[in-house]
Formats: C-alpha cells, structure tokens, sequence
C-alpha cells in the first residue's frame, strides 16, 4: 500500500524523458517516489493518505546551494553597504559577538523559512554546524554544513582552528545522518580570507572523505583584482585551481567576475557554479555570465546567499531574477527558459551537492517534493506549468513541503517547528546581541 497519493496534479518532474504530466499522479511509499503517471494506477486510491491536488503544481523540492542561514538574524540591519565595508565593518564584528544560543535560533528560524517556500535542500556555510545539524535533523530538512575556515592572522594554527576542528566532528558524527539528509562540506571562505597552505589542508580533509567543498568565489572585481595584485596576475580561479582544489567536486558561490579562461577551467574542472542574482545585485557586485557558464558545460545552480545580504531565504525569487538577468545581460529573450531555471533550481542544485537521489520526480528518487498553490490571482491561468512556476510564482504559494516521503510543512502549519519559539527565540537571544555597540 502507499504512503501517499497525489493526484490530479500538474507536474514538473526535471525529468528529460517526460518532463511535464498534466493531471497527473504521483505515488510515494516508504519515502521514496513510487511512480509519476498520467492516470491513476489500478489499486493506487488505496493509499494511507490521499491528497487532491485539483489542479496545483507538484515539483521537485528546491535545493538552496549557498546560504548563511543563522544570518538571517542580521535580516535588515546592514542594507545598503559597500561589500567590504558591510563585511569588514557590519557583519564580521556581529558575528564575532554571536553566541552559539543566537547562532542556532537563527539557524531554527532560517529553516523554517526555507520549508515554507519550498526549499528542501540547502548548502549552508556557518559557524556551529555540529550543533545546528542537530536542528536540522529534527526538522527534517536536507542540508550541507560547513564552516568556511578563515586564516587572517600570521600565527593560524589549522589543528586547533574552529572551522577545522568543526569540520572533523561534522564527518565523524553528522556525514551521512538522518537517513543522509545531512552531510558534511569542506569549506574555504574565500581566496582573500586564508593562504594557500591553509587551502591544502581543508582539501587533503575533502579528498580523505570524499566530500564537496563549499568556496566563496570571484564576488567583485575588487575580489579578483586585489587577488591578482598578491599572485603576480593569477585570479582566485586561477589560484585555486594551481593549488590542486578543484581536483575534488567544488560548488563554488557567486562566480561573477570572471574571464573567459576561468570560466573554462570551471568547466573542465566540473566546478558547479552557485548563482546568487539578488545578493549580486543589492551589494552592487556585478551579474555573472550564466549564458556562457551554461554554454561551456559549467553546472550553474541557485542560491540565496544569507539574509543579511538578500533578505530572504525565498528561492523562487532567485529563479524568476535568474533567468531575467539571463535575458536582459545577453539581449536574448530565449536565454534560460523556464524548465532550464526550474533545472537549476533542482537537479542542478542537488548535483552541486553531490546528492544523486533528489531533484527530479522519478520512480526511485527520494520523495522530497514540493506543491504550488495555482488558485490565487497572480498564479491565474496556467497555460504552463513550468512558466508559471518560474514567472509568476512566489515563496508564499508554495502549500505543501515534503522530504524523504514526509511532509514538514503544509497550508501554513509547520510540521516539525514551534514557529512562535522560534521567531521569539530569535528576537529575544540574538537581536540584543546584533545590535549592541
């Protein structure tokens, strides 16, 4: 017997043989996706549960490859900075205060707002990842932790660094929990935060362990320039790749201002590219060339960054910018067409984790799906399911958010989150600390 049926849905599946079914169904048993059908199969309506659709679009989960999410306690305090005054000068000092209680109530928090607009999977790069893997097992979302180490100071000792100590205990005790839902990154900040000798030892610990390594990358011209500047002319792609770290699988975030020749390293290295249009945009960074990364072969996928620089965890708004910035850079109204973005957005994105069981709705994969309220206004008519989803839709339509065959979030109610905790939590621990002086 299923689990669960849904039926009468419009459906996204990401998958190249049968990429849309129109009133469709969808079974899922022991958190796994049964069968994706146009009809549905004799004995199937004997279901535990049976879901209705009537009409709304059922679609992979969205998988997030860059966030902070405990940043979003930072939501709004630091707008309209330069980045290296807004890093350097607002949120550095901020971070430095955060206690680990303000770091995981934002965590919490972030959470529930990535289950509430259809994020089921998200990258994250923070500090306290061991604790907040506990949060994140509980509330039953997919996630990458990592804690991007960051060496400014002459006498960095790596062993007794945080983020590689933090690192250590995320593969020996987090790698591969909850089922696998949670995994453990390597992480290098930036090129600008640490020296190569310091890359070296977080990539032996990602080559030991098979893992990804999360890197922030060619963000601004200031970036590449002040990198070139150190390194007789080579760029933080160009460095990188000299010291051997894309010899294992990089999701790399940002990647704006590159040449033509980073760019094709990217691609012959397998670097996954972490597109984060609205960060890009609100600290004036610049737009990445996502026509000519798509165009050499390069996996880009979609995140939000942290809500400090955003200021939301709401994927669908990266989707629609996406493919608009796509557009309007190369001129070219069929640049990144819809169920291409809704492609990053899913199975680019779990691709980019190293997750080959989600992003795509196929008998097999595991049942981490998402359904789009189409019954509203701005959602009306649907003469296509995938342009409505990356057009018209928003976080806020988003009506059901499941994973692994279990729903966390429906029609407004958090099923694994005191969402009133949480918002007072953060309130009440970490606001007083952002904003003391």
């Amino acid at each position: 017997m299923l689990d669960l049926l849904i039926k009468n849905a419009d459906i996204l599946t990401m998958d190249g043989a049968c990429p849309v079914v129109i009133g469709g169904a969808v079974g899922i048993k022991d958190g796994k996706i049964e069968f994706v059908s146009a009809a549905v199969p004799e004995n199937a309506e004997e279901a535990r549960r049976v879901i209705d659709a009537k009409g709304n679009i059922v679609m992979p989960g969205l998988v997030n490859t860059h966030a902070h999410a405990a940043m979003c306690v930072m939501r709004g305090y630091a707008d309209d900075y330069r980045l290296n005054e807004w890093l350097f000068e607002k949120i550095f000092p901020v971070e430095a205060r955060l206690t680990r209680e303000a770091v995981l109530a934002g965590v919490r928090l972030g959470v529930a707002e990535m289950l509430a607009s259809g994020t089921t999977s998200f990258s994250d790069m923070y500090s306290n990842e061991s604790a907040a893997a506990a949060i994140i097992e509980e509330a039953g979302i997919r996630a990458n932790l990592s804690n991007g180490v960051i060496a400014l100071s002459d006498g960095f000792d790596f062993e007794s660094d945080r983020a590689a100590k933090e690192l250590r205990e995320l593969v020996r005790s987090w790698h591969g929990a909850a089922n696998g839902r949670i995994l453990a990154d390597a992480s290098i900040h930036a090129e600008y935060t640490s020296p190569p000798w310091v890359w070296e030892k977080e990539h032996e610990i990602a080559a030991q362990y098979g893992l990804v390594t999360h890197i922030h990358l060619a963000e601004t011209e200031h970036e590449v320039n002040e990198c070139k500047a150190r390194h007789g002319g080579l760029s933080p792609v160009e460095m990188f790749n000299k010291y051997g770290i894309f010899d294992t699988p990089v999701s790399a975030a940002h990647c704006v201002c590159l040449s033509e020749n980073d760019m094709r390293i990217l691609a012959q290295k397998q670097v996954s590219a972490s597109h984060c249009p609205l960060s890009n945009l609100k600290l004036a960074s610049g737009i990445a060339n996502v026509c000519r990364l798509i165009e050499l072969g390069v996996n880009v996928s979609l995140g939000t960054d942290g809500c400090a620089s955003n200021n939301t965890h709401d994927l669908f708004e990266e989707i629609k910018l996406a493919t608009l910035l796509a557009k309007g850079t190369s001129l070219d109204p069929t640049a990144v067409p819809a169920y291409q973005v809704l492609k990053m957005a899913t199975l680019n994105g779990a691709k980019a984790q190293g997750r080959s069981n989600v992003g795509q709705l196929a008998a097999g994969f595991d049942a981490d799906l998402i359904m789009l309220n189409v019954h509203s206004p701005h959602m009306q008519p649907v003469y296509s399911p995938a342009a409505t989803a990356a057009y018209a839709a928003n976080g806020g339509d988003v009506c059901l958010t499941m994973v692994q065959g279990k729903v966390l979030y429906e029609n407004g109610e958090w099923k694994t989150i005191d969402i009133e905790k949480a918002i007072a939590d953060v309130n009440r621990i970490a606001v007083p600390i952002v904003l003391k002086n």
